[in-house]
């Protein structure tokens, strides 16, 4: 079979085909919970129309020198995209290649080895041994003209029959389009390699130059901001979840946000939109990280910014800022399984006594409950809810076993949070305050999602409804924050948050977006 000798455009054409019938499960089956159910033919007409624009692509950007090569590698990325979207509802948008994948090592199995081998490995090695004929320019460019038009000539009439079908599809249901295999994630590519050229033409954008400390009090501040990870609102029982998962913080004064919307639904994009005054509406990593953030606004008016790390990097956020790495053992002494966020807290009072004279802001940011291995985000001590799910593949565990999991990561999440407020009570040279609040949440099975990362406008609040709270010593000013903590807020205020926590006054500066004032 190895032998068979076949032209460019027969090859391609075999693996358009093959690529759209493995790799589109997902979409087809969202198809078929929709109302375009009911017109089987259109879905059958859908499959043609889907094989025809992936074919024309390949076509398009297949020659005798490129063919084999473009055609391996979409074959492994489709089967990578497969996996994910078919076990885990993934989307693979802009964001998502724009994501850190050292991050997804959690991610690894055999599950997912089966199929980048029968859906990656044996087509392409097929496609590496066959033996392509090449014909002569002027007959290849005839072949080629056939082919193309016979494709249009399909495209054209597809669309006019099933016209209403496909404005339905585009209208009602056009968040389907992120489904589709390999079309979708391709687009997606080139659209981040597109803004990462436009992100290096651009030149840096200071803002916050006029930046100053205005305040009355001697008083020097210590802020400890703890960026969480995929920690859901509605797990805290601080917000009325039945599960007690906040027993130690509700024995402090701790102000809960109960309704904080996120700026992104994974960490590339979220972490860096926080920070940013931008706010989510404007942001894009073209603009917000070619410009300065709230950290490096507060470094100029002379507060003294510490980024502790035991997640995947600051995406950025920390880069004119001290930035010192918590994933590893030479820099956390608790490390098991993995290096523990309690192990960010080490040396820290050393740090503050050094700068005792100065205003501090230290930002720890989180493995908190990093999916799908949740079994991994705690120690065994903090498993309080049991059963739990003791693998990365969903399939093998419960709703019950993946909550369990999942919950325990809320307790020692809970139990760090505790633990930096007990560092900050034995400050007394500085006014303290603790801010902690998450890039974003997850999905833990609902809808049939898991993780989290799917594009915002179809994003579950799962996803979006993030988990948030302060802590004020009794040297700090908070007869105002009462009557926010119900109030709907967003990741928009935070940038402003920082800055009015330190009294900074610059222009950016907008008080009706300050948690606290």
């Amino acid at each position: 079979m190895f032998s068979r000798k076949l032209s460019i455009i027969s090859l391609v054409l075999i693996v358009a085909i093959f690529l759209t019938i493995t790799g589109n499960v997902v979409f087809f089956s969202k198809i078929l919970n929709t109302s375009l159910s009911e017109n089987l033919s259109y879905i059958a007409s859908l499959f043609i129309w889907l094989f025809v624009v992936l074919a024309t692509i390949l076509l398009l950007i297949s020659n005798r020198y490129s063919a084999k090569s473009i055609l391996i590698i979409i074959l492994f990325s489709s089967a990578m995209v497969s996996y994910f979207t078919n076990n885990y509802g993934t989307i693979f948008d802009e964001n998502m290649m724009a994501t850190n994948w050292g991050e997804s090592i959690d991610l690894l199995s055999f599950k997912l080895l089966l199929y980048v081998v029968v859906l990656g490995v044996i087509p392409s090695y097929w496609v590496y041994k066959v033996e392509i004929v090449h014909h002569r320019l002027a007959q290849e460019f005839w072949r080629r003209f056939k082919v193309f038009s016979s494709l249009i000539v399909i495209f054209v009439v597809i669309t006019l029959v099933f016209f209403k079908s496909f404005t339905l599809l585009s209208k009602k249901y056009a968040y389907l389009r992120l489904y589709i295999n390999p079309t979708y994630h391709l687009y997606a590519i080139g659209q981040t390699i597109n803004a990462q050229f436009k992100t290096q033409r651009m030149s840096f954008k200071i803002i916050g130059e006029d930046a100053r400390i205005d305040r009355d009090s001697q008083h020097k501040k210590l802020v400890v901001m703890i960026v969480g990870e995929a920690a859901r609102a509605d797990r805290f029982s601080l917000n009325g979840y039945q599960r007690l998962t906040n027993s130690l913080l509700a024995k402090e004064s701790v102000l809960s946000f109960s309704q904080m919307s996120s700026c992104g639904t994974d960490t590339a994009y979220s972490l860096p939109c926080m920070f940013s005054s931008l706010g989510r509406s404007d942001y894009s990593h073209t603009q917000g990280k070619n410009m300065s953030n709230v950290l490096d606004i507060l470094n100029r008016a002379g507060v003294e910014v510490l980024w502790r790390d035991n997640n995947s990097s600051s995406k950025g956020v920390a880069n004119r800022v001290t930035y010192q790495d918590f994933k590893t053992s030479s820099n956390n002494p608790i490390c098991d399984v993995e290096c523990r966020d309690v192990g960010m807290l080490d040396g820290l009072q050393d740090y503050i006594s050094t700068h005792k004279n100065q205003d501090i802001l230290i930002v720890l940011h989180m493995m908190g409950s990093h999916g799908p291995a949740y079994y991994k985000r705690y120690p065994q001590a903090f498993e309080k809810f049991t059963p739990t799910c003791k693998t990365n593949q969903f399939s093998e565990c419960t709703d019950e076993m993946i909550n369990n999991a999942y919950d325990n990561t809320i307790v020692y999440t809970d139990y760090f949070l505790s633990q930096v407020i007990t560092l900050l009570k034995q400050n007394q040279t500085h006014q303290s305050a603790m801010l902690y609040m998450s890039d974003h949440g997850e999905s833990l099975g609902e809808k049939g999602l898991y993780l989290h990362g799917m594009s915002y406008f179809i994003a579950p609040k799962e996803q979006t409804h993030v988990a948030s709270i302060a802590w004020f010593d009794q040297q700090f000013s908070k007869e105002i924050i009462k009557d926010k903590k119900d109030l709907v807020l967003s990741h928009d205020g935070l940038f402003h948050t920082l800055l009015g926590l330190f009294d900074v006054r610059v222009k950016v500066y907008e008080q009706k977006l300050d948690f606290i004032k």
